[in-house]
């Protein structure tokens, strides 16, 4: 499975992994990534068949993308502060005229929750321990 990374400029995107090669010029690896779209109904993060491409020279995470959850929504309570933070902002957004302030900052925030619950939920559990025999 390919992993979604958010950007520096906050665009996200999809690396492939067949598209990691080693420049031996350079003596680094290089990444290739394709611009990601969010589906507006499961929220799931996908690699947009005619999106941009680019290439990132040495590991994408040591030049400031963070890998994201591909599907954010899939844990409830995730999906629930989701939906209410949509609520907020759009609320805010109907009240003022304008967008919430800090409403990329709270859909980062967001995105960077999902992905901790991801890293969680992946994480092997220890078995339970032996008793005694």
């Amino acid at each position: 499975m390919n992993r979604i990374l958010r950007g520096p400029d906050g665009r996200h995107w999809e690396e492939a992994f067949d598209r990691i090669v080693f420049d031996e010029e350079a003596r680094q690896w290089v990444y290739g990534l394709t611009a990601a779209v969010q589906d507006p109904d499961t929220g799931r993060w996908a690699a947009d068949s005619h999106g941009q491409r680019i290439t990132v020279t040495g590991v994408p995470d040591r030049a400031g993308y963070t890998e994201v959850s591909a599907d954010p929504l899939h844990e409830p309570c995730i999906a629930h502060l989701y939906r209410l933070v949509a609520e907020v902002t759009a609320d805010f957004e109907q009240q003022t005229g304008a967008p919430h302030p800090r409403a990329a900052a709270l859909a980062h925030a967001l995105e960077d929750l999902a992905m901790r619950t991801e890293q969680l939920r992946r994480r092997p559990r220890n078995p339970p321990p032996r008793r005694g025999r």
